[in-house]
């Protein structure tokens, strides 16, 4: 049985500003899914974190983004949300020479739509 929650953040109770700030998620992956196949992604918003943007469940198709990640960029959001997916559908692990899957972000650091879609597809 699945689980839907993580030890390293708390999810937020389904109202209508998270249900929101999930639709931005899921607006991201569908727009990845029009280039890359992709399965079914369970999504979790959750509370701030002070150092955490995204967690996800290697190989599981679940992911949780904070809402450290939602309040920036919408292409920050997309690098987290691809960056969770690397881990959640293809099982990638962290990798400082591939601009989507280094350990940490910034603004400097974000990658493009097509690094997104390059490193995903290579997975």
């Amino acid at each position: 049985m699945k689980r839907y929650s993580t030890n390293e953040l708390t999810n937020k109770r389904m109202n209508n500003s998270t249900y929101n700030q999930r639709r931005q998620v899921i607006e991201i992956i569908y727009d990845l899914k029009k280039s890359i196949n992709l399965p079914r992604i369970d999504v979790r918003i959750t509370n701030q974190h002070e150092r955490i943007l995204g967690v996800a469940r290697m190989e599981d198709n679940i992911i949780w983004i904070t809402e450290n990640a939602l309040n920036e960029s919408k292409n920050y959001l997309r690098h987290v949300v691809a960056h969770e997916i690397g881990h959640a559908v293809f099982g990638l692990k962290h990798d400082e020479s591939c601009p989507l899957m280094k350990h940490t972000l910034s603004m400097e650091s974000i990658a493009t739509k097509q690094q997104i879609i390059t490193a995903l597809r290579n997975a």
